[in-house]
């Protein structure tokens, strides 16, 4: 997602965010932990690759894109269960959940974040993994505001539950009994995306 920002829009919104993980609420936001939404199904999905799927079209093509690639999937949960155990509870602060491009509007009096369905409270690592260039300095502007480093376990978590969770739900939809139609070629399409996004990440532990 950073690279779709330019250097001084990325660093406007890590300012923006700094100052969001700064800031004291009345009201309690809901908790937000890093998690893999359905992940029990993608689990069952991974035990039954050597078996015939026949929700609907999509279905043989995404098991047996799921069992090339299962290895890898397999190796990447237990990446994410090992950070997490380490990581522990950690400290947490108000977030917004997706700060990607298509929630930063320009506006007269300069960047906007909208779109606050999923804020929460979460480790910082929930809004930063989306901003991260990857440069030794990415995070200057939002520590200027902060005072404290990222914390780069956090931000890993993060990035990593994005993909997995993009993988189960995709499986689950190609799985269930479904047509063919707009949606579920997206879908097709989206999981052999994202399977070959989790093959091309470098280990997170």
């Amino acid at each position: 997602y950073a690279d779709r920002l330019g250097p001084e829009d990325r660093a406007t919104l890590l300012r923006m965010l700094g100052a969001l993980h700064r800031a004291s609420v009345s009201a309690q936001p809901p908790r937000r932990d890093a998690e893999i939404a359905s992940r029990a199904e993608l689990e069952r999905a991974l035990a039954d690759v050597h078996q015939a799927w026949d929700g609907g079209p999509f279905s043989e093509p995404a098991r047996v894109e799921l069992a090339r690639h299962a290895a890898t999937v397999r190796r990447r949960l237990a990446e994410f269960d090992a950070l997490a155990w380490r990581l522990g509870e950690g400290d947490r602060v108000v977030t917004h959940g997706e700060p990607h491009p298509g929630n930063v509007m320009r506006a007269t009096g300069g960047l906007l974040l909208v779109d606050w369905d999923t804020v929460g409270l979460a480790r910082p690592g929930r809004d930063l993994w989306m901003v991260d260039d990857g440069s030794a300095d990415c995070f200057a502007p939002y520590s200027e505001v902060t005072g404290r480093e990222p914390d780069p376990g956090a931000i890993a978590l993060y990035r990593l539950a994005w993909p997995l969770t993009d993988a189960a739900l995709f499986t689950v939809t190609l799985r269930s009994t479904h047509a063919r139609d707009a949606d579920t070629e997206l879908a097709w399409k989206s999981l052999r995306d994202t399977l070959g996004q989790l093959e091309a990440m470098s280990t997170v532990t």
